[in-house]
């Protein structure tokens, strides 16, 4: 366990907590299968904020390799909007991070905070909010930082996938703009996947830091601690 890294430790920590919860309620859906019931108990709370923050890192990761490949040769598939559309999917789905982030620290705070000690915990959660807000910024290189909450609503567009979405669709009309539209592909693809690629490795390391310490607060002996138990059980 102390050779994993900071994410790869907490991801075995919960890997390890969750069946106490989950079997049983796996079971039931089993004996039953419109068996149903609201999961708000701290067990699941503390499991599904991890797994909603490694689902968006898998996602991130995913999203680098889809940038790296060519599209499906397909006639519907046009490739300037292949490219464009996963790199918008990318900037969103690094919103999404860091918000869930932002919100999975705030809910360990909340819930150990008279378990641990209000002031310590508070002093924690701030200063890995102001490690997520510093490091997402500066990672991801774009004009704007950090995407703003309306990126659900807004397609960024550099000037290589500007000039992508140009010369490809005057190529579709003109021949002579096949070759520069080749061109500007391969050009805007190489770059935002290097840039992808360099973001996805410096948030592995930010998610190191993080889950390190909400691994010291939740977690004795590597088994999760539930804010109620103080005598080392779950």
């Amino acid at each position: 366990m102390q050779d994993l890294a900071g994410y790869e430790k907490f991801e075995k920590l919960m890997a390890d907590f969750a069946p106490t919860f989950l079997e049983p309620i796996a079971k039931k859906k089993m004996d039953d299968e419109n068996f149903y019931t609201e999961q708000t108990e701290i067990e699941y709370v503390i499991f599904n904020g991890f797994s909603e923050i490694s689902k968006s890192f898998d996602n991130l990761k995913l999203i680098e390799k889809f940038v790296h490949i060519n599209p499906p040769q397909e006639d519907e598939i046009n490739y300037a909007n292949y490219l464009t559309y996963h790199i918008h999917n990318y900037l969103q789905e690094m919103y999404i991070s860091k918000d869930r982030l932002d919100t999975y620290i705030k809910t360990i705070n909340e819930q150990y905070k008279k378990q641990i000690g209000e002031k310590l915990l508070e002093d924690v959660k701030e200063n890995l909010l102001k490690i997520i807000k510093s490091t997402l910024n500066n990672i991801t290189a774009f004009k704007t930082g950090a995407r703003s909450k309306h990126v659900h609503y807004e397609r960024f567009l550099d000037e290589e996938l500007k000039w992508l979405s140009s010369t490809n669709f005057l190529s579709n009309f003109h021949d002579e703009f096949k070759i520069e539209s080749e061109k500007a592909y391969i050009m805007a693809k190489d770059k935002w996947y290097k840039l992808i690629k360099n973001n996805n490795e410096e948030l592995k390391k930010l998610l190191d830091i993080y889950f390190n310490a909400i691994h010291t607060i939740i977690a004795i002996d590597n088994k999760v601690i539930l804010p109620q138990n103080t005598d080392g059980s779950v």
